[in-house]
Protein backbone atom coordinates (compact mmCIF):
# COMPACT_ATOMS: atom_id res chain seq x y z
CA UNK A 1 0.00 0.00 0.00
CA UNK A 2 1.30 3.58 -0.81
CA UNK A 3 2.30 5.67 2.40
CA UNK A 4 0.04 8.40 2.63
CA UNK A 5 1.28 11.39 2.53
CA UNK A 6 0.58 12.55 5.92
CA UNK A 7 2.62 10.23 7.76
CA UNK A 8 5.75 11.70 6.77
CA UNK A 9 4.75 15.43 8.16
CA UNK A 10 6.43 14.27 11.57
CA UNK A 11 3.57 16.68 13.41
CA UNK A 12 3.00 15.22 16.47
CA UNK A 13 -1.01 14.58 17.39
CA UNK A 14 -2.91 16.76 19.55
CA UNK A 15 -3.24 14.95 22.53
CA UNK A 16 -6.17 16.39 23.69
CA UNK A 17 -8.07 14.85 20.91
CA UNK A 18 -10.48 12.16 21.88
CA UNK A 19 -10.63 8.64 20.33
CA UNK A 20 -13.82 8.43 18.69
CA UNK A 21 -14.99 6.81 15.40
CA UNK A 22 -15.77 9.51 12.91
CA UNK A 23 -19.78 9.33 12.89
CA UNK A 24 -21.64 9.42 15.61
CA UNK A 25 -22.60 6.15 17.05
CA UNK A 26 -23.36 7.30 20.79
CA UNK A 27 -26.29 8.97 22.62
CA UNK A 28 -27.70 11.92 20.41
CA UNK A 29 -29.76 14.30 20.39
CA UNK A 30 -31.64 17.19 17.88
CA UNK A 31 -33.23 18.38 20.98
CA UNK A 32 -36.71 17.11 19.85
CA UNK A 33 -35.72 12.96 20.37
CA UNK A 34 -33.16 11.32 22.51
CA UNK A 35 -31.40 8.32 20.83
CA UNK A 36 -30.04 5.83 23.02
CA UNK A 37 -27.22 4.02 21.94
CA UNK A 38 -28.40 0.67 21.10
CA UNK A 39 -26.20 -2.64 21.98
CA UNK A 40 -25.61 -3.15 18.31
CA UNK A 41 -24.16 0.33 17.88
CA UNK A 42 -21.59 0.12 20.94
CA UNK A 43 -20.60 -2.95 18.57
CA UNK A 44 -19.93 -1.49 15.58
CA UNK A 45 -18.13 1.41 17.80
CA UNK A 46 -16.00 -1.57 19.79
CA UNK A 47 -15.26 -3.30 16.29
CA UNK A 48 -13.78 0.13 14.76
CA UNK A 49 -11.89 0.90 17.80
CA UNK A 50 -10.40 -2.45 17.72
CA UNK A 51 -9.81 -2.43 14.33
CA UNK A 52 -8.17 1.35 14.24
CA UNK A 53 -5.86 0.27 16.89
CA UNK A 54 -4.26 -3.14 14.75
CA UNK A 55 -4.06 -0.91 11.83
CA UNK A 56 -2.55 1.86 13.12
CA UNK A 57 0.02 -0.25 14.54
CA UNK A 58 0.67 -2.04 11.63
CA UNK A 59 0.79 1.09 9.57
CA UNK A 60 3.19 2.73 12.34
CA UNK A 61 0.62 5.70 13.14
CA UNK A 62 -1.27 6.79 16.14
CA UNK A 63 -4.82 5.58 16.76
CA UNK A 64 -5.87 9.55 16.71
CA UNK A 65 -4.63 10.17 13.07
CA UNK A 66 -6.15 6.55 11.64
CA UNK A 67 -9.43 7.65 13.04
CA UNK A 68 -9.14 10.94 11.61
CA UNK A 69 -8.00 9.94 8.09
CA UNK A 70 -9.85 8.78 5.21
CA UNK A 71 -8.73 5.03 6.12
CA UNK A 72 -10.65 5.88 9.56
CA UNK A 73 -14.09 6.46 7.90
CA UNK A 74 -14.05 3.90 5.61
CA UNK A 75 -13.04 1.45 8.42
CA UNK A 76 -16.28 2.92 10.46
CA UNK A 77 -19.03 2.06 7.29
CA UNK A 78 -17.24 -1.29 6.82
CA UNK A 79 -18.06 -1.83 10.32
CA UNK A 80 -21.72 -0.80 10.09
CA UNK A 81 -21.35 -2.93 6.76
CA UNK A 82 -20.02 -6.09 8.70
CA UNK A 83 -22.61 -6.12 11.43
CA UNK A 84 -25.64 -4.92 9.45
CA UNK A 85 -24.65 -8.52 6.94
CA UNK A 86 -24.11 -6.55 4.36
CA UNK A 87 -20.86 -8.21 2.57
CA UNK A 88 -18.92 -6.18 -0.14
CA UNK A 89 -21.30 -6.74 -2.93
CA UNK A 90 -24.51 -6.52 -1.27
CA UNK A 91 -25.13 -3.16 -1.24
CA UNK A 92 -24.45 -0.64 2.21
CA UNK A 93 -21.46 1.53 2.00
CA UNK A 94 -18.99 1.10 -0.77
CA UNK A 95 -15.90 0.64 0.94
CA UNK A 96 -15.27 -2.99 -0.08
CA UNK A 97 -14.30 -5.76 2.09
CA UNK A 98 -11.02 -4.86 3.21
CA UNK A 99 -11.33 -0.72 4.59
CA UNK A 100 -7.76 -0.37 4.45
CA UNK A 101 -7.59 -1.16 0.37
CA UNK A 102 -10.78 1.09 -0.09
CA UNK A 103 -10.30 3.82 -2.94
CA UNK A 104 -10.97 6.65 -0.19
CA UNK A 105 -11.81 8.89 -3.44
CA UNK A 106 -15.64 7.51 -2.53
CA UNK A 107 -16.04 10.14 0.36
CA UNK A 108 -14.61 13.03 -2.12
CA UNK A 109 -16.88 15.18 -4.47
CA UNK A 110 -17.72 18.06 -6.16
CA UNK A 111 -21.31 18.70 -5.87
CA UNK A 112 -23.25 21.42 -4.72
CA UNK A 113 -24.42 21.00 -1.21
CA UNK A 114 -27.60 22.87 -0.03
CA UNK A 115 -27.95 21.84 3.61
CA UNK A 116 -31.80 22.62 4.27
CA UNK A 117 -31.87 22.49 7.75
CA UNK A 118 -29.83 23.76 9.92
CA UNK A 119 -29.82 25.94 13.19
CA UNK A 120 -27.74 28.06 15.88
CA UNK A 121 -28.35 30.31 18.73
CA UNK A 122 -27.98 33.80 18.93
CA UNK A 123 -25.07 35.34 21.06
CA UNK A 124 -26.06 37.33 23.79
CA UNK A 125 -24.62 40.54 22.46
CA UNK A 126 -26.23 40.55 18.82
CA UNK A 127 -29.80 39.74 20.64
CA UNK A 128 -29.09 42.54 23.09
CA UNK A 129 -28.90 44.73 20.39
CA UNK A 130 -31.89 44.80 18.90
CA UNK A 131 -34.14 43.48 22.19
CA UNK A 132 -32.58 46.19 24.95
CA UNK A 133 -35.05 45.80 27.31
CA UNK A 134 -35.74 41.63 26.86
CA UNK A 135 -34.67 38.91 28.46
CA UNK A 136 -31.87 36.35 26.81
CA UNK A 137 -32.76 32.92 27.12
CA UNK A 138 -29.93 31.55 25.02
CA UNK A 139 -26.83 30.70 27.87
CA UNK A 140 -29.66 29.56 30.08
CA UNK A 141 -30.63 26.99 27.35
CA UNK A 142 -27.65 26.08 26.29
CA UNK A 143 -26.85 25.76 30.18
CA UNK A 144 -29.69 23.72 30.23
CA UNK A 145 -27.39 20.63 28.28
CA UNK A 146 -23.98 19.87 28.77
CA UNK A 147 -22.12 20.78 25.57
CA UNK A 148 -19.32 18.62 24.31
CA UNK A 149 -15.88 20.25 24.74
CA UNK A 150 -17.43 23.98 25.68
CA UNK A 151 -16.35 25.79 28.52
CA UNK A 152 -18.01 27.95 30.16
CA UNK A 153 -21.57 26.42 28.50
CA UNK A 154 -22.85 29.79 27.37
CA UNK A 155 -24.54 30.16 23.86
CA UNK A 156 -21.24 30.71 22.23
CA UNK A 157 -21.04 26.68 22.19
CA UNK A 158 -23.97 26.79 19.77
CA UNK A 159 -23.44 30.28 18.14
CA UNK A 160 -22.43 31.73 15.18
CA UNK A 161 -19.06 31.51 15.64
CA UNK A 162 -19.52 27.78 15.94
CA UNK A 163 -21.89 27.63 12.78
CA UNK A 164 -19.65 29.00 10.71
CA UNK A 165 -16.77 26.60 11.96
CA UNK A 166 -18.60 23.32 12.01
CA UNK A 167 -20.97 23.77 8.47
CA UNK A 168 -18.43 26.17 6.43
CA UNK A 169 -15.66 25.49 7.31
CA UNK A 170 -15.50 21.86 8.65
CA UNK A 171 -17.60 20.73 6.21
CA UNK A 172 -18.38 20.78 1.95
CA UNK A 173 -21.25 22.59 2.35
CA UNK A 174 -22.34 25.25 -0.26
CA UNK A 175 -25.36 26.99 0.43
CA UNK A 176 -26.93 26.57 4.30
CA UNK A 177 -30.79 27.55 5.00
CA UNK A 178 -30.94 28.80 8.25
CA UNK A 179 -34.21 27.57 10.65
CA UNK A 180 -35.86 28.95 13.38
CA UNK A 181 -37.75 27.33 16.38
CA UNK A 182 -41.29 27.23 17.64
CA UNK A 183 -42.12 30.36 19.92
CA UNK A 184 -45.34 32.74 21.16
CA UNK A 185 -45.72 35.68 19.31
CA UNK A 186 -45.33 39.16 21.18
CA UNK A 187 -47.90 42.08 20.41
CA UNK A 188 -45.32 43.46 18.58
CA UNK A 189 -45.36 40.73 16.30
CA UNK A 190 -41.99 39.70 17.21
CA UNK A 191 -41.57 35.89 18.64
CA UNK A 192 -40.88 36.34 21.99
CA UNK A 193 -38.76 33.71 23.66
CA UNK A 194 -37.68 32.32 20.44
CA UNK A 195 -33.34 31.61 20.60
CA UNK A 196 -33.17 32.95 16.78
CA UNK A 197 -35.96 35.47 15.50
CA UNK A 198 -36.72 35.67 12.37
CA UNK A 199 -34.89 39.33 12.55
CA UNK A 200 -31.74 37.28 13.82
CA UNK A 201 -32.11 34.66 11.39
CA UNK A 202 -31.97 37.90 9.02
CA UNK A 203 -29.08 39.21 10.59
CA UNK A 204 -26.86 36.74 10.52
CA UNK A 205 -27.64 35.82 6.85
CA UNK A 206 -26.49 39.17 5.70
CA UNK A 207 -22.89 38.71 7.96
CA UNK A 208 -21.65 35.26 6.80
CA UNK A 209 -22.74 36.99 3.41
CA UNK A 210 -21.07 39.87 3.74
CA UNK A 211 -18.01 37.72 4.91
CA UNK A 212 -18.13 35.99 1.83
CA UNK A 213 -17.57 39.13 -0.20
CA UNK A 214 -21.24 39.69 -0.64
CA UNK A 215 -22.11 35.93 -2.51
CA UNK A 216 -24.73 34.02 -1.42
CA UNK A 217 -23.71 31.44 1.05
CA UNK A 218 -26.70 31.80 3.14
CA UNK A 219 -30.56 32.14 3.48
CA UNK A 220 -33.15 31.96 5.94
CA UNK A 221 -36.53 31.31 6.57
CA UNK A 222 -39.61 33.00 8.24
CA UNK A 223 -40.79 30.98 11.42
CA UNK A 224 -44.34 31.02 10.98
CA UNK A 225 -47.35 29.80 14.16
CA UNK A 226 -50.19 30.27 12.29
CA UNK A 227 -52.50 28.93 15.76
CA UNK A 228 -50.67 32.11 17.64
CA UNK A 229 -52.46 35.29 17.17
CA UNK A 230 -52.82 34.84 13.11
CA UNK A 231 -53.09 38.39 12.66
CA UNK A 232 -49.99 39.22 14.17
CA UNK A 233 -48.31 36.34 12.70
CA UNK A 234 -49.88 38.07 8.83
CA UNK A 235 -48.20 41.27 10.16
CA UNK A 236 -44.44 39.62 10.87
CA UNK A 237 -44.90 37.45 7.17
CA UNK A 238 -45.66 40.91 5.29
CA UNK A 239 -42.55 43.39 7.49
CA UNK A 240 -40.02 39.94 6.47
CA UNK A 241 -41.12 39.65 3.58
CA UNK A 242 -41.23 43.33 2.24
CA UNK A 243 -38.30 44.01 4.52
CA UNK A 244 -35.72 41.65 4.56
CA UNK A 245 -36.86 38.54 1.91
CA UNK A 246 -36.59 35.39 2.81
CA UNK A 247 -36.74 31.65 1.63
CA UNK A 248 -39.73 29.49 2.74
CA UNK A 249 -41.51 29.73 5.76
CA UNK A 250 -41.11 27.30 8.78
CA UNK A 251 -43.95 25.87 10.44
CA UNK A 252 -44.63 23.47 13.39
CA UNK A 253 -47.81 21.64 13.37
CA UNK A 254 -47.31 19.70 16.64
CA UNK A 255 -46.50 23.01 18.43
CA UNK A 256 -49.15 25.43 20.24
CA UNK A 257 -49.01 28.16 22.62
CA UNK A 258 -51.11 25.73 24.80
CA UNK A 259 -49.66 22.37 23.86
CA UNK A 260 -52.09 22.24 21.11
CA UNK A 261 -51.24 21.33 17.68
CA UNK A 262 -52.84 21.80 14.02
CA UNK A 263 -53.58 20.72 10.51
CA UNK A 264 -52.36 21.71 7.29
CA UNK A 265 -55.92 21.16 5.90
CA UNK A 266 -57.71 22.68 8.68
CA UNK A 267 -59.78 25.54 7.12
CA UNK A 268 -58.98 28.25 10.37
CA UNK A 269 -55.43 27.95 10.50
CA UNK A 270 -53.61 25.38 8.14
CA UNK A 271 -55.43 26.74 4.62
CA UNK A 272 -54.29 30.67 5.69
CA UNK A 273 -51.20 30.08 6.10
CA UNK A 274 -50.73 28.17 2.69
CA UNK A 275 -52.69 31.22 1.04
CA UNK A 276 -50.52 33.88 2.83
CA UNK A 277 -47.58 31.89 1.55
CA UNK A 278 -48.87 32.00 -2.47
CA UNK A 279 -50.34 35.78 -1.87
CA UNK A 280 -46.68 36.81 -0.60
CA UNK A 281 -45.05 35.25 -3.28
CA UNK A 282 -43.21 32.55 -1.84
CA UNK A 283 -45.25 29.17 -2.15
CA UNK A 284 -42.89 27.32 -0.15
CA UNK A 285 -43.35 25.61 3.10
CA UNK A 286 -41.25 23.47 5.40
CA UNK A 287 -43.33 21.63 7.60
CA UNK A 288 -42.65 19.58 10.53
CA UNK A 289 -43.22 16.17 10.66
CA UNK A 290 -41.74 13.46 13.19
CA UNK A 291 -40.03 13.51 16.37
CA UNK A 292 -42.28 15.52 18.82
CA UNK A 293 -40.81 17.27 21.61
CA UNK A 294 -42.39 16.10 24.97
CA UNK A 295 -44.39 19.82 24.64
CA UNK A 296 -45.86 18.73 21.24
CA UNK A 297 -49.10 17.00 19.77
CA UNK A 298 -48.02 13.72 18.47
CA UNK A 299 -51.18 13.38 17.02
CA UNK A 300 -50.34 16.77 14.81
CA UNK A 301 -46.57 15.38 13.85
CA UNK A 302 -48.50 12.58 11.14
CA UNK A 303 -47.91 13.65 8.09
CA UNK A 304 -51.56 12.84 7.11
CA UNK A 305 -52.56 16.31 6.27
CA UNK A 306 -49.82 16.88 3.47
CA UNK A 307 -51.52 15.03 1.06
CA UNK A 308 -54.53 16.48 0.81
CA UNK A 309 -53.12 20.04 0.60
CA UNK A 310 -50.41 19.59 -1.89
CA UNK A 311 -53.44 18.39 -4.31
CA UNK A 312 -55.42 21.12 -3.39
CA UNK A 313 -52.12 23.82 -3.88
CA UNK A 314 -50.07 22.41 -6.82
CA UNK A 315 -48.30 25.74 -7.24
CA UNK A 316 -47.13 25.77 -3.57
CA UNK A 317 -44.09 23.27 -2.79
CA UNK A 318 -44.26 21.45 0.80
CA UNK A 319 -41.08 20.01 2.05
CA UNK A 320 -41.88 17.63 5.13
CA UNK A 321 -38.60 17.88 7.45
CA UNK A 322 -37.16 14.46 8.99
CA UNK A 323 -39.05 12.53 6.18
CA UNK A 324 -41.50 12.29 8.91
CA UNK A 325 -39.15 9.71 10.21
CA UNK A 326 -40.34 8.17 13.72
CA UNK A 327 -38.28 6.51 16.94
CA UNK A 328 -39.00 3.58 17.42
CA UNK A 329 -39.82 2.31 13.93
CA UNK A 330 -37.15 0.42 12.07
CA UNK A 331 -37.69 1.58 8.60
CA UNK A 332 -37.99 -1.31 5.90
CA UNK A 333 -39.32 -1.99 3.09
CA UNK A 334 -43.16 0.26 2.03
CA UNK A 335 -45.42 -0.69 4.44
CA UNK A 336 -48.66 1.05 3.87
CA UNK A 337 -50.34 0.48 7.34
CA UNK A 338 -46.28 1.05 8.70
CA UNK A 339 -44.67 4.10 10.56
CA UNK A 340 -42.47 6.61 10.07
CA UNK A 341 -41.53 7.24 6.66
CA UNK A 342 -44.72 5.10 5.53
CA UNK A 343 -46.51 7.44 6.84
CA UNK A 344 -45.04 10.29 3.82
CA UNK A 345 -45.42 7.41 1.25
CA UNK A 346 -48.85 6.64 1.94
CA UNK A 347 -50.33 10.38 1.96
CA UNK A 348 -48.33 10.79 -1.23
CA UNK A 349 -49.42 7.83 -3.03
CA UNK A 350 -52.78 7.87 -2.07
CA UNK A 351 -53.19 11.35 -3.78
CA UNK A 352 -51.07 10.71 -6.74
CA UNK A 353 -48.48 13.42 -5.98
CA UNK A 354 -45.24 11.29 -6.86
CA UNK A 355 -42.83 13.33 -8.85
CA UNK A 356 -44.72 16.45 -7.86
CA UNK A 357 -45.29 19.13 -4.81
CA UNK A 358 -44.33 16.77 -1.65
CA UNK A 359 -40.32 16.68 -0.79
CA UNK A 360 -39.14 14.44 1.92
CA UNK A 361 -36.12 16.04 3.81
CA UNK A 362 -33.27 14.25 5.00
CA UNK A 363 -32.55 16.37 8.26
CA UNK A 364 -31.41 13.82 11.52
CA UNK A 365 -33.43 11.09 9.68
CA UNK A 366 -30.44 10.18 7.45
CA UNK A 367 -27.74 10.66 10.95
CA UNK A 368 -30.12 7.97 12.20
CA UNK A 369 -30.46 6.00 9.54
CA UNK A 370 -26.64 5.84 8.24
CA UNK A 371 -25.65 3.29 11.45
CA UNK A 372 -27.41 0.66 10.12
CA UNK A 373 -26.31 -0.21 6.42
CA UNK A 374 -29.99 -2.28 5.17
CA UNK A 375 -32.00 0.90 7.33
CA UNK A 376 -29.84 3.19 4.74
CA UNK A 377 -30.80 1.78 1.97
CA UNK A 378 -34.86 1.33 2.58
CA UNK A 379 -34.91 5.12 3.56
CA UNK A 380 -33.20 6.08 0.86
CA UNK A 381 -34.39 3.74 -1.66
CA UNK A 382 -38.42 3.61 -1.09
CA UNK A 383 -38.35 7.55 -1.02
CA UNK A 384 -36.94 7.51 -4.37
CA UNK A 385 -39.20 5.27 -5.44
CA UNK A 386 -42.27 6.67 -3.69
CA UNK A 387 -41.72 10.07 -3.97
CA UNK A 388 -39.58 10.58 -7.22
CA UNK A 389 -35.83 11.19 -7.62
CA UNK A 390 -36.48 14.64 -7.72
CA UNK A 391 -38.34 14.79 -4.28
CA UNK A 392 -35.69 14.26 -1.98
CA UNK A 393 -33.72 16.83 -0.58
CA UNK A 394 -30.90 17.31 1.66
CA UNK A 395 -30.56 18.73 5.44
CA UNK A 396 -28.38 17.76 8.44
CA UNK A 397 -29.63 19.59 11.05
CA UNK A 398 -26.77 20.65 12.36
CA UNK A 399 -25.04 22.36 14.61
CA UNK A 400 -26.81 19.73 17.04
CA UNK A 401 -24.99 16.57 14.85
CA UNK A 402 -21.95 18.76 14.92
CA UNK A 403 -20.08 19.04 11.32
CA UNK A 404 -22.22 17.68 9.10
CA UNK A 405 -19.29 16.51 7.06
CA UNK A 406 -19.48 12.53 8.21
CA UNK A 407 -23.01 12.63 6.96
CA UNK A 408 -22.45 14.10 3.54
CA UNK A 409 -19.64 11.24 3.17
CA UNK A 410 -21.13 8.34 4.09
CA UNK A 411 -23.99 9.43 1.69
CA UNK A 412 -21.55 9.75 -0.74
CA UNK A 413 -20.81 6.11 -0.10
CA UNK A 414 -23.82 4.61 -0.25
CA UNK A 415 -25.14 2.30 -2.59
CA UNK A 416 -28.50 -0.03 -3.07
CA UNK A 417 -27.91 -3.48 -3.71
CA UNK A 418 -28.80 -5.13 -7.13
CA UNK A 419 -30.97 -7.57 -4.51
CA UNK A 420 -32.82 -4.74 -3.20
CA UNK A 421 -33.29 -2.78 -6.34
CA UNK A 422 -34.76 -6.37 -8.16
CA UNK A 423 -37.11 -6.93 -4.51
CA UNK A 424 -37.97 -3.64 -4.02
CA UNK A 425 -38.13 -1.71 -7.33
CA UNK A 426 -35.08 0.75 -5.44
CA UNK A 427 -33.75 2.73 -8.37
CA UNK A 428 -29.79 2.28 -8.16
CA UNK A 429 -28.55 5.05 -6.17
CA UNK A 430 -25.91 6.65 -9.04
CA UNK A 431 -23.91 9.95 -8.78
CA UNK A 432 -26.58 12.06 -10.80
CA UNK A 433 -28.91 11.19 -8.31
CA UNK A 434 -26.53 11.68 -5.20
CA UNK A 435 -26.34 15.46 -6.89
CA UNK A 436 -29.94 16.32 -7.14
CA UNK A 437 -30.83 15.16 -3.38
CA UNK A 438 -27.49 17.07 -2.22
CA UNK A 439 -28.16 20.59 -3.93
CA UNK A 440 -29.33 20.45 -7.61
CA UNK A 441 -33.42 19.68 -6.36
CA UNK A 442 -33.18 22.18 -3.55
CA UNK A 443 -31.86 24.92 -5.36
CA UNK A 444 -34.39 24.64 -7.57
CA UNK A 445 -36.96 24.94 -5.09
CA UNK A 446 -35.33 28.18 -3.95
CA UNK A 447 -34.42 29.70 -6.63
CA UNK A 448 -30.88 29.36 -5.99
CA UNK A 449 -28.63 29.76 -8.86
CA UNK A 450 -26.31 26.09 -8.24
CA UNK A 451 -23.30 27.47 -10.55
CA UNK A 452 -22.75 31.18 -9.18
CA UNK A 453 -19.33 31.73 -7.89
CA UNK A 454 -19.23 31.96 -4.35
CA UNK A 455 -16.42 32.82 -1.97
CA UNK A 456 -14.56 31.44 0.78
CA UNK A 457 -16.31 32.53 4.01
CA UNK A 458 -13.03 34.44 6.16
CA UNK A 459 -14.42 35.53 9.64
CA UNK A 460 -12.00 36.00 12.59
CA UNK A 461 -9.62 34.23 11.08
CA UNK A 462 -10.91 30.95 10.91
CA UNK A 463 -10.68 30.26 7.30
CA UNK A 464 -6.96 30.68 7.67
CA UNK A 465 -6.36 28.85 10.41
CA UNK A 466 -7.93 25.70 8.46
CA UNK A 467 -5.56 26.31 5.38
CA UNK A 468 -2.53 26.58 8.23
CA UNK A 469 -3.95 22.69 9.41
CA UNK A 470 -2.70 21.17 6.14
CA UNK A 471 -2.31 17.56 5.68
CA UNK A 472 -5.14 14.66 6.37
CA UNK A 473 -5.62 15.20 9.83
CA UNK A 474 -5.73 18.92 10.49
CA UNK A 475 -8.55 18.76 7.21
CA UNK A 476 -10.36 16.17 9.20
CA UNK A 477 -10.86 17.57 12.76
CA UNK A 478 -14.61 17.30 12.46
CA UNK A 479 -13.78 13.63 12.87
CA UNK A 480 -13.26 13.86 16.47
CA UNK A 481 -16.69 16.09 17.07
CA UNK A 482 -19.59 14.24 19.26
CA UNK A 483 -22.64 15.74 18.57
CA UNK A 484 -23.81 18.89 20.50
CA UNK A 485 -27.37 17.60 21.71
CA UNK A 486 -28.09 16.28 24.93
CA UNK A 487 -25.87 13.03 25.71
CA UNK A 488 -28.08 11.59 28.77
CA UNK A 489 -31.68 11.01 29.41
CA UNK A 490 -31.17 13.91 32.42
CA UNK A 491 -29.73 15.99 30.07
CA UNK A 492 -32.77 15.54 27.62
CA UNK A 493 -35.43 15.71 30.36
CA UNK A 494 -33.54 19.39 31.42
CA UNK A 495 -33.91 20.67 27.96
CA UNK A 496 -37.44 19.61 28.02
CA UNK A 497 -38.49 21.30 31.10
CA UNK A 498 -36.84 24.32 29.45
CA UNK A 499 -38.50 24.34 26.07
CA UNK A 500 -41.96 23.41 28.21
CA UNK A 501 -41.07 26.91 29.81
CA UNK A 502 -39.98 28.53 27.01
CA UNK A 503 -43.49 27.66 25.70
CA UNK A 504 -46.07 29.25 28.17
CA UNK A 505 -48.22 31.79 26.93
CA UNK A 506 -46.52 35.30 26.77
Amino acid sequence: MKRPPWLSMQRKTDPELPVVPPIPLGNKSNGEFFWQQTPRERRIQDLILRTADEQSRRLGMDRRQFLASALGMATSLWAINLVSGCGSDDGGFDVGPNPIECDTSVFMGEEFILDLQTHHIEDAETWMERHPMGTYYGDAFARAITFYDCTPRDAHCIGPSQYLNEIFLNSQTTVAVLSGFPSNICDDATLCTNLNSNEGMVYWRDVFNGAAGGSQRMVQHCQVAPNDRWDLQQAMMERIRAEYGNHGWKCYPPWGPQGNGWWLDDEAIGIPLIEKCIELGEPLLCIHKGFPLGNFSVEHSHPRDVGPVAVRYPEVDFIVYHSAYELGYREGPYNPEGGGVDRLIRTVEDHGLKGKNVYAEMGSAWVLSMGDAEVAQHYIGKLLKHLGEDNVVWGSECLWFGSPQPQIEAFRALRISEEFQELYGYPALTDEIKAKIFGLTGARLYGIDPDAVRCTLDTDGLELARRQLDGELGSRRWAFQEPFGPRTRREFAKLQRWREFLGKPA
